[in-house]
This record gives structure tokens, C-alpha cells and sequence, in this order.
């Protein structure tokens, strides 16, 4: 081999090198490129991530808190109709306790009506018996002194025969 084929391989051997060494760093630059672009992929995946996850968190909070707001309207108004419950009872409690004293008035008013009459009547009755008794005492004649004292009784025959 000569010194010029010798060169000339050497020539071509180092170009093949040089060339190898261009793929390679190419390769290298390629791989890196790469590797940013995946890196940017993966944060932004994770960003869009975080982003649905405190989206979804954000949801559940606010849905949390309109059952929290449901539930504290249905408690405030079981509240309400339990008190307007306990109103209702009471009013008619007191109603139904007026009505029966009321009731209770009604009829010690009429028992003291009827024991009025009833003492009017006696009254009555006790006056008429005395003036028919009197209109009999009148029409029978005068009394004797002895009847009279005792208030107009007739002696009895007992009475009679102490005196003979």
C-alpha cells in the first residue's frame, strides 16, 4: 500500500469519524429536543391535572354546601311547622278551656236561676197558703184568746180535758 492509498484511507476514515461524530451529536440534539418536549408534555398534563382536580374540589365544596343549605331549610322549616304545631294545640286548648268553662258558667247560672225560682215559688206558695189560711181562719170566726196565743191552733181534746 502506498503512502497516497494510505492517506487516502486514513482521508476517508477520519471523514467517516467526523461523519459519525455529526449523526451522534445530531442524535444527541434530536434526543434532547425530545426529551424538553416530553418534559413539557408532562408538566403540562400535570398543570391540567392539578387544574381538574381543584375544578372537581371546587365542585363537591359548593355542592356540599348547597346540601348543607338544603338541609338547614328543611330543619328550619320542620322547625317552623313543628311551632306552628305547638300554637295550633295550644290555641285549641285554650279554646276547648273556655268553651268548658263557659259551659261550666252556663249552667251554674241556670242551677241559680232555678234555685231563685224555685225559692220565689216557695215563697210564693208559703204567702198564698197564709192568706188562704187566713181567709179560712176569717170565714170560720173569731179565735179563742187561749188559740190565738198559740198561734191559731185548735186545742187539742187532750188539752180539753185538763181544763175540766
Amino acid at each position: 500500500m502506498s503512502k497516497q492509498e494510505y492517506d487516502e484511507v486514513k482521508r476517508q476514515r477520519e471523514a467517516h469519524r467526523k461523519e459519525q461524530e455529526k449523526v451522534e451529536k445530531e442524535r444527541e440534539k434530536k434526543t434532547a429536543v425530545d426529551m424538553r418536549e416530553t418534559e413539557k408534555a408532562a408538566k403540562q398534563q400535570e398543570a391540567e391535572a392539578a387544574k381538574a382536580a381543584k375544578q372537581q374540589e371546587a365542585e363537591a365544596e359548593k355542592a356540599a354546601k348547597n346540601q348543607q343549605a338544603e338541609a338547614a331549610e328543611a330543619d328550619k322549616a320542620a322547625k317552623q311547622q313543628q311551632a306552628e304545631a305547638v300554637k295550633t294545640a295550644k290555641k285549641e286548648k285554650a279554646d276547648a278551656e273556655k268553651a268548658a268553662k263557659q259551659q261550666a258558667d252556663a249552667e251554674k247560672a241556670a242551677k241559680k236561676q232555678k234555685a231563685e225560682a224555685d225559692k220565689a215559688a216557695k215563697k210564693q206558695k208559703a204567702e198564698a197558703d197564709k192568706a188562704a189560711k187566713a181567709a179560712a181562719a176569717a170565714a170560720a170566726g173569731p179565735i179563742p184568746k187561749r188559740q190565738a196565743a198559740e198561734g191559731g191552733k185548735p186545742e187539742s181534746d187532750q188539752t180539753k180535758r185538763r181544763k175540766r
